[in-house]
C-alpha cells in the first residue's frame, strides 16, 4: 500500500487523514508560551513545562483534534511506530535509565528528537497507571485505502471501547486485512487506549473513519465484495464463505452488536460455534477468531 500522499500535519478530514496547513510543528509550539504548569503526581505536585503539558493534553479528544497529533504509549507501541511509520513521529520521551531499542531510530532517514525526563513527569504524560517509561507524539495520519487491490475489509459499527478497537486493528494487521472502515459513532481511533491496544499497528493498517456504513456497503458490493455480518443467529460459519470473492466483515457494538439495518444489507451472516450457555464473545475476540479463520483458508 502507498502511504497517503498528503504531507500536511494538520487536522483530519473525517477519514483519519490530516489536511494541509496546520500542525506542522510539535504540539508545544502551537501553544502560547507561559508559566510552567503544576500537576498532581503519585508523590505530590509535579511541575510540567509547556512542552510536556501539551504532550499530556493529547490524552484528551479536543487536544488531538486541535493539533492533528496523538499519543503513543509503551515500549512495543513506540518501537512499532518507529519501525513502520517513522515519518509520522514528532518527538519521543523516555524515562531516565530506560532500556529500549533506540537503534531503530537509525535504520531509516530522518531524525526524531528524544527527550529524557524524570519518571514522576512521565507518569503525567501516560494515560495508564502502569506506564512503561516511553511515549511518543505522532501525526494522526492513516494509510490511504487502495480499493482497487483490497480483498479483505473490516467494517466497524459503533464500537465504543478503545481497547476493543485497538485489539481489532491488531487482528487486522496480523491476518492481512487491507482496510478498516469505522462507522459514525465509533470511538476515536487515535485514543491512547486504542493506539496502545493495537501495539502501535494502527499506523500500519489503512482505514477511514466517520463513514456512513450503509453507503460503504453499497460501494463495496459494487466493487465485488461479499458483505458478511457477524451475529449469534447467523446460519453459517467462515468455513462456508466463498473466498474467491472479496469479503467485507461487519462487526458491531459491544452491547447491541451490528445494527439491524446494516445486518439486513449483508449477503450472509456468520456465527462462531460455541458450547451451550455462552451467548456471545467480546467483539474484538470474535473478530480475531473470524479473521484467523479467513486467513487459515487462504
Amino acid at each position: 500500500m502507498n502511504r497517503d500522499g498528503n504531507r500536511g500535519f494538520g487536522m483530519g478530514d473525517g477519514k483519519g487523514r490530516p489536511q494541509d496547513g496546520a500542525g506542522k510543528l510539535p504540539p508545544w509550539k502551537l501553544r502560547p508560551r507561559g508559566n510552567a504548569k503544576v500537576a498532581k503526581g503519585s508523590e505530590g505536585a509535579v511541575w510540567l513545562d509547556e512542552e510536556l503539558k501539551a504532550v499530556a493534553d493529547l490524552r484528551n479528544d479536543k487536544a488531538r483534534e486541535k493539533t492533528g497529533q496523538y499519543l503513543v504509549e509503551g515500549i512495543r507501541a513506540v518501537e512499532t511506530v518507529i519501525d513502520r511509520a517513522k515519518e509520522n513521529l514528532v518527538a519521543i520521551y523516555e524515562s531516565e535509565g530506560l532500556v529500549w531499542n533506540r537503534a531503530l531510530l537509525t535504520r531509516s532517514p530522518g531524525k526524531v528528537p528524544v527527550r529524557t525526563i524524570p519518571e514522576r513527569e512521565m507518569e503525567l504524560l501516560s494515560s495508564t497507571k502502569t506506564q512503561q517509561g516511553l511515549v511518543a507524539v505522532a501525526i494522526s495520519r492513516s494509510l490511504r485505502i487502495n480499493w482497487e487491490t483490497a480483498r479483505r475489509v473490516t467494517l466497524v459499527d459503533a464500537i465504543q471501547d478503545p481497547g476493543n478497537l485497538g485489539a481489532l486493528f491488531r487482528s487486522c494487521a496480523a491476518f492481512g486485512f487491507d482496510a478498516v472502515v469505522l462507522g459514525k459513532g465509533s470511538v476515536d481511533p487515535w485514543n491512547p487506549r486504542a493506539v496502545r491496544g493495537s501495539s502501535g499497528l494502527i499506523a500500519t493498517v489503512p482505514f477511514e473513519a466517520n463513514a456512513r456504513l450503509e453507503q460503504t456497503i453499497e460501494f463495496l458490493r459494487n466493487k465485488g465484495f461479499s458483505i458478511v455480518g457477524t451475529s449469534p443467529h447467523g446460519k453459517g460459519t467462515v468455513d462456508n464463505l466463498d473466498l474467491k470473492r472479496k469479503v467485507a466483515l461487519l462487526v458491531g457494538n459491544e452491547g447491541k452488536g451490528a445494527s439491524a439495518n446494516l445486518l439486513d444489507q449483508c449477503d450472509t451472516k456468520v456465527r462462531i460455534p460455541m458450547v451451550g450457555g455462552v451467548e456471545s464473545l467480546n467483539v474484538s475476540v470474535a473478530h480475531g477468531i473470524l479473521s484467523a479463520g479467513l486467513f487459515a483458508r487462504e
